[in-house]
């Protein structure tokens, strides 16, 4: 690994259902809040289920003209804000950089939907075409619009992998840093939560009809979220060379296919355990150097049972010792966001020494007999830590972050 370089995140923004700011999402995760409620975005009339995870006060009029509203989806309207947070933590100056050298890379399921949806309602109803709302419908369009704000020049690049998006668009981002095509990039998750989202996860059923519970022995599915998670990965030399702040360090990433089923997920848990193999050995750490897990977890019985497998199969007895948590049980599954969101949480972690809870459990499975860390946040040292997310079609990315040391750490064991 000598030869390749350090990548640290020096910046952070965020808009979820448990806060519009960094500040407000870590005091949500210690309190172990509940983002989930009826859903407010559109009619649920007529569906079995009712309950979401939005995004709450968001006021996109504080940030943008009624003119540029018109023509702007809510994924790139949380998109900009979420980046503005996160270029305003990093103290990244645009004006002073190589923008050749500075890009983008987001990871998303849907991109646009929701005024590409109105676009498609209009056209049925009056035969007249509305271009403008589809500007944003493309999957690239948010970072093309971040682009366009900062002026960056390098590459602009989204990922779409369901649910491991965002952590498949920050291993991109990892690996355009680490080998030198860049010096910063923009990257993590965003998604909406669209009508045409919700009655897809409707027809697939796996859809719970009050909370979500991860690894609950009465868990009945996951709960649909939307947010976004921003984060800043710059090489670390460049960092320290204007003074950044530094909240964390990207060690590794895996990923991995199941090769098994379009939506269903293979039952012997072999995809998600080859993804956590590979971070860790990309990593060059033994796996008893983790401290914490931010699982996938999305609350349904073959995900959560999966996982768990997974985790046993890599962690072997140690896996009993690690702090395991989703923080889907606050937030819902805000699907190509996901990766983003939960990394961030990750990292929050490890700069507060606590592990945020898995709330809404109730009823032990013995079948999921690990620390989920249940309904009350721990204070507890964190500087090695992996999240975890498994999508649809068996699309798997775990990644490695840890603390920054002043000495590389690769290969070598750091208490």
């Amino acid at each position: 690994m000598k030869d390749k370089r350090r990548v640290v995140v020096t910046g952070m923004g965020i808009l979820s259902p448990i806060g519009n700011t960094i500040e407000s999402y870590c005091e949500g995760l210690k309190k172990g809040i509940c983002g989930i409620e009826k859903v407010t975005a559109f009619d649920t009339r007529g569906w079995k289920y009712q309950y979401g995870a939005e995004i709450k006060k968001f006021d996109p009029s504080i940030y943008f003209s009624k003119k540029e509203l018109k023509r702007m989806d809510r994924a790139s309207q949380i998109s900009l804000v979420a980046c503005k947070e996160a270029i305003e933590k990093s103290m990244l100056d645009f004006s002073k950089e190589d923008k050749n050298r500075c890009g983008v890379c987001l990871g998303t399921t849907l991109g646009g939907t929701i005024l590409a949806g109105k676009y498609y309602k209009k056209l049925s109803a009056t035969s007249r075409h509305f271009v403008s709302y589809l500007l944003d419908y493309p999957l690239y369009s948010a970072g093309t619009r971040i682009c366009v704000n900062y002026g960056l020049l390098g590459p602009n690049i989204v990922t779409s992998t369901a649910c491991s998006s965002a952590n498949v668009a920050m291993s991109c981002a990892f690996d355009l840093v680490r080998f030198g095509e860049t010096d910063v990039m923009v990257t993590g998750g965003f998604d909406t939560m669209a009508e045409l989202t919700w009655a897809g996860f409707g027809v697939l059923r796996n859809v719970s009809t009050r909370i979500c519970s991860p690894f609950d022995k009465n868990r009945e599915g996951l709960i649909l979220g939307e947010g976004v998670g921003i984060l800043i990965f710059e090489e670390l030399e460049h960092a320290k060379g204007r003074n950044a702040p530094i909240f964390a360090e990207i060690l590794s990433y895996g990923m991995s296919s199941d090769a098994y089923h379009m939506t269903a997920p293979d039952i012997s848990g072999k995809g998600p355990a080859t993804s956590m193999s590979v971070a860790l050995e990309s990593a060059v750490i033994s796996y008893e150097k983790i401290d914490y897990i931010n699982a996938h977890g999305t609350g349904t019985l073959y995900n959560d049972l999966i996982e768990t497998i997974a985790i046993k199969k890599i962690f072997k007895d140690y896996a009993y010792k690690i702090p395991i948590s989703s923080t889907k049980s606050m937030i819902g599954h805000t699907l190509g966001a996901c990766g983003a969101i939960e990394l961030i949480a990750t990292i929050l972690a490890m700069n507060y020494n606590f592990v945020p809870p898995t709330i809404n459990y109730e009823t032990p499975d013995p079948k999921c007999d690990l620390d989920y860390v249940t309904n009350a946040s721990r204070e507890k040292r964190v500087d090695f830590a992996m999240s975890n997310t498994f999508g649809f079609g068996g699309n798997n990315c775990s990644i490695v972050v840890g603390k920054y040391f002043e000495e590389s750490y690769y290969g070598k064991d750091k208490t």
